[in-house]
């Protein structure tokens, strides 16, 4: 295994790594709150929405497989 190594695009964009990035979204988005960067704050509240419109358009998509 070699550390610092990756394929761009080397995820597969399924449903469940939809749901990881989302997470991963949803804990900077609190932190950001937590901390006052408000502009920051809605700038990923922008980014979380198109993601979430991203993981359920693919979670049908699975169901139809």
């Amino acid at each position: 295994m070699v550390l610092g190594k990756y394929e761009f695009g080397g995820q597969e964009r399924c449903s469940a790594n939809y749901a990881r990035l989302i997470s991963e979204l949803e804990g900077s988005y609190q932190m950001l709150k937590y901390l006052g960067f408000e502009e920051d704050m809605l700038k990923i509240e922008s980014i979380k929405k198109n993601y979430y419109k991203l993981y359920f358009k693919q979670i049908r998509a699975e169901k139809h497989v």
